[in-house]
């Protein structure tokens, strides 16, 4: 039996952090900007089975856990705001293979009252042409294309999108790519609608990785390993990728704490007055404090 322990410790611990060790040693550091399109371009095809595998297969829980509370469950899509006749308009950003998209667009079909229901229309938006075609593909094989469409984009950068647009907007496991945070959220702030007389609000929903922090105890030290060893070294096993999969380690290593990243959304300064912010409504802790799903409505301040 301890021989048993000790080779599963090894296995467990030991093993993955050498291998990390090595690729470390062997490949240079990818830099801070890594994460960019080109990066999911050499990925593509592969980034859904890795994206699984790595996961465990609870990442498509974590978005439509994202997608239910941005939608209230479904109550976005009746007959009510600004106009019946109006669409429902979704904005994905970091959409890669479009998951998210795709997602809401099957919570919409699936949500209640569908006699009331308005027209959905999802943009998903991504700076890898590769991922845009692969999740092209998943949309039509999933016959959802009169919901869907996936453009070529940048969150810093929508100025084809018009302000105060959007009902609603989403970005799962893309904001700690973005070297310019702020200037993505306040384009994202500048595209959503803001509550005033006569028009409705709308939500943001983002979901990001962090390191667990101590306070998450022997689960979360686990999930931290797991984050700065097994990932990388099982990215780049499947992959065949290892810098790609040595970014996503060290990006993840540093990004803020939720906590302060909470803080910069709500010290936001956006538009031209400097008044755009965003309110944080909820953070909801996911898988032993390595997921964090950032609720947020978009606000002028006072």
């Amino acid at each position: 039996m301890v021989n048993l322990s000790m080779k599963l410790v090894l296995a467990i611990f030991v093993l993955p952090v050498l291998a990390s060790f090595l690729l470390n040693l062997i490949f240079q550091k990818p830099p801070s900007d890594h994460g960019k399109g080109t990066m999911f371009d050499l990925i593509a095809t592969r980034y859904d089975f890795i994206n699984r595998a790595l996961a465990l297969n609870l990442d498509i829980g974590w978005r439509k856990v994202m997608i239910s509370k941005v939608t209230s469950s479904g109550d976005l899509f009746q007959s009510s705001g600004n106009s019946e006749m109006d669409p429902i308009r979704v904005l994905d950003l970091a959409t890669g293979t479009a998951d998210v998209a795709i997602l809401t667009a099957k919570e919409y079909q699936n949500s209640r009252s569908l006699s009331s229901k308005r027209e959905l229309k999802v943009l998903g938006v991504d700076p890898s042409q590769n991922m845009i075609n692969v999740g092209r593909e998943k949309v039509s094989r999933e016959d959802l294309s009169k919901y869907i469409s996936l453009e070529l984009g940048d969150a810093r950068d929508l100025r084809n999108l018009q302000s105060d647009f959007f009902d609603a907007a989403t970005m799962s496991f893309g904001i700690r790519n973005v070297p310019e945070r702020e200037t993505a959220l306040c384009e994202i702030h500048r595209v959503l609608k803001k509550e005033s007389k006569g028009t409705a609000g709308s939500r943001l929903g983002i979901l990001e990785f962090s390191e667990p922090s101590k306070e998450a105890g022997i689960m979360g030290a686990a999930a931290r390993l797991f984050i700065r060893h097994v990932v990388p070294v099982l990215g780049a096993l499947l992959s065949g990728a290892p810098r790609e999969y040595m970014h996503l380690q060290n990006s993840i290593k540093e990004f803020p704490s939720p906590k302060d990243f909470a803080f910069m959304m709500e010290g936001l300064s956006c538009g031209d007055d400097g008044k755009g912010s965003f309110r944080v409504d909820d953070l909801i802790q996911m898988n032993f404090g390595s997921v964090q799903l950032y609720l947020a409505t978009p606000i002028y301040k006072m």
